[in-house]
Formats: C-alpha cells, structure tokens, sequence
C-alpha cells in the first residue's frame, strides 16, 4: 500500500503541475484555437487527477485506521 501511495503522490504531482502550466498558457493565450486546445487539455487533466487524488484519499485511511 505505501508503495502505491508514493506512486499516486508523484502521479498528483505531475499532473499538478501539468494544470498549472496549461492555466497559465491558458491566461496569456491571444489565439483563440490555442487557447480552446489548452482548456481541452486542462479538462482532460481534471478526471485522471480527481481518481488519483480520491484512491490516495482511501489509501491514507487505510494506512492510519
């Protein structure tokens, strides 16, 4: 179970950061097609991260109850 936390901790973390790049893209983009691709990638990010967040979530209980 910790080795699945830890992967699940790395896997929230890059995907973190993916958001973060994208929104940020997504704020100083001028071009409207670049700009509908940036917010379809940050929506495609949105369930993958949810699931991981969640499955960490129910690991943490796991672990401490």
């Amino acid at each position: 179970m910790r080795k699945e936390l830890k992967n699940l901790e790395k896997t929230i973390a890059q995907l973190d950061e993916q958001n973060r790049t994208l929104n940020a893209q997504l704020l100083t983009s001028r071009d409207a097609n670049e700009a509908l691709r940036l917010h379809n990638e940050v929506t495609a990010l949105t369930a993958p991260l949810a699931e991981a967040e969640e499955r960490w979530c129910e690991l943490q209980e796991e672990i401490e109850g």
